[in-house]
C-alpha cells in the first residue's frame, strides 16, 4: 500500500482525488487549511505556507498531489494568491527533495498560457494549444502556475524527485452536466478555455496515473476531455472568434482546445465522462440518467 500525501484534501477535486485513490488500494492523508467536509481518510489542518508541519506529514510518503491552492486570481487579493501558492509550492518541493519522496504531481492550469483570465483576449497562433505553446501569464495565478512548473524544472535539476505538472482546463464538478446547457447560448464568453473542458473524476484519474507513470525530470501534460463543451464544431467556432487562429492538421469536429496528446501517450490518460454520454443535443439528460460521485 502506497502513502500519498494530498494537499488541498478538503477542496472539491482533492475529495474526488483522494476518493479515487482509496479505490485503487492507496493510503491517503489529506492536508488543508480547512476541515474536509466528507472525511475518507487520515486529515490534518496544516498551511502550505508554513513548512514544519511539512516534514511531519511527508515522512514515509511514497508521492505528493498537490492541489493545495487559490483556484482563481478573484478570491484573494494579488499579492496574497501569488504569495500564498509559489511559497505552497515551494515547501512542498523542497520538503519532498529533503524528505525523499519519489514523485510530487502538481496541479497547474490552462491559465498558464496567459488566456484565461487575461484583461483581454487575444488570438493564440494555433489551436489546439499543446504543451510546447509559451504561456505569456498576467494575472497573479497564472503566474503563480507557471513560477510553480518553474520551480519544478529546478528542484529535478539537482535532486532524484521527479515532478508532473497537470495543467487541468476547467475542471466540471456538476456529474450530471446539468448545467451546461446555460452556456451554451455564449460560447464567446471566457473564451481562454477555447472550450475545453474536464470532468474532476477524470481529473482524479489523471492524478493517480501522474503518480504510477515512469517518468523522470519534470514533465508538463495538458488534461482536458479530447472534445469540446459546446454544440457547434469548434472550428466554425474559431472561425467566429479567432478568425487569425491556425487550426492544426488533423482536427476537425467538435475538438477541445486543449492538445491532449501527450497524456494519452505518456499517461494512457482518455476523458471517460464527457458531456454526449450525459445530455441530448437540446439539454436533456440521457435516459438512463449516468450517475456520479457528485461535487464532493
Amino acid at each position: 500500500m502506497l502513502k500519498v500525501v494530498v494537499t488541498g484534501g478538503s477542496g472539491r477535486l482533492g475529495q474526488h482525488a483522494i476518493g479515487h485513490l482509496l479505490e485503487h488500494g492507496y493510503e491517503a492523508l489529506s492536508l488543508d487549511i480547512a476541515p474536509p467536509p466528507n472525511k475518507q481518510c487520515e486529515s490534518w489542518l496544516c498551511d502550505l505556507r508554513r513548512s514544519g508541519d511539512l516534514y511531519e506529514a511527508f515522512r514515509g510518503a511514497d508521492a505528493v498531489i498537490h492541489l493545495g491552492a487559490y483556484q482563481a486570481p478573484s478570491l484573494a487579493p494579488d499579492c496574497e494568491t501569488f504569495g500564498n501558492n509559489v511559497t505552497a509550492t515551494y515547501n512542498v518541493l523542497k520538503v519532498a527533495v529533503d524528505l525523499g519522496v519519489r514523485r510530487v504531481v502538481c496541479a497547474s492550469s490552462i491559465a498558464a498560457y496567459g488566456f484565461l483570465y487575461a484583461p483581454a483576449i487575444w488570438e493564440p497562433d494555433y489551436l489546439p494549444l499543446d504543451e510546447a505553446y509559451p504561456c505569456r501569464p498576467q494575472d497573479p495565478y497564472a503566474l503563480s502556475k507557471v513560477f510553480g512548473e518553474q520551480l519544478a524544472d529546478s528542484v529535478t535539476r539537482y535532486s532524484d524527485v521527479t515532478v508532473v505538472s497537470l495543467r487541468f482546463s476547467g475542471v466540471n464538478f456538476d456529474p450530471a452536466f446539468e448545467t451546461l446547457p446555460a452556456r451554451w447560448t455564449d460560447p464567446g464568453r471566457r473564451m481562454g478555455t477555447f472550450w475545453s473542458y474536464v470532468d474532476a473524476r477524470d481529473a482524479a484519474v489523471a492524478c493517480r496515473l501522474a503518480v504510477e507513470t515512469s517518468l523522470s525530470g519534470h514533465e508538463v501534460f495538458n488534461i482536458a476531455a479530447a472534445t469540446s463543451r459546446y454544440l457547434e464544431p469548434t472550428g466554425e467556432l474559431v472561425r467566429r472568434y479567432l478568425p487569425g487562429t491556425r487550426i492544426k492538421e488533423g482536427y476537425s469536429g467538435h475538438w477541445g482546445g486543449l492538445d491532449v496528446t501527450k497524456a494519452a501517450e505518456v499517461l494512457s490518460f482518455e476523458a471517460a465522462h464527457v458531456w454526449r454520454d450525459y445530455l441530448n443535443s437540446d439539454g436533456t439528460p440521457k435516459t438512463p440518467s449516468p450517475t456520479g460521485r457528485g461535487s464532493g
